[in-house]
């Protein structure tokens, strides 16, 4: 059996775009839970960053998603509203 993928996306709006990254996220969670390889997808917001929290059933699905149009576009908006985007493929310890 193969592993889940787990990674965490850390944004950072550019100054006043803070509101539109968490609309474009809740908009890209809302489809991007719709599919079937999706397990987690969370929006987590701090005072300055964004943070995006997402689990996959493996790299195939993974793969998939990044080909959605709702993906596409979220990206294209989230490169407009942020200074930075990070990317971490993270395994969690312990009971999850």
């Amino acid at each position: 059996m193969t592993e889940p993928v787990n990674l965490i996306v850390t944004l950072q709006p550019r100054a006043g775009c803070l509101p539109d990254v968490v609309s474009t996220l809740t908009t890209l969670a809302q489809a991007s839970r719709q599919e079937a390889g999706c397990l987690r997808y969370d929006v987590a917001v701090g005072k300055e960053l964004v943070y995006l929290f997402e689990a996959w059933t493996d790299r195939q699905a993974l793969a998939a998603h990044e080909k959605e149009a709702h993906f596409l576009l979220g990206v294209a908006a989230l490169n407009r509203l942020c200074e930075s985007q990070r990317v971490e493929f993270v395994e969690w310890q312990g009971p999850g």
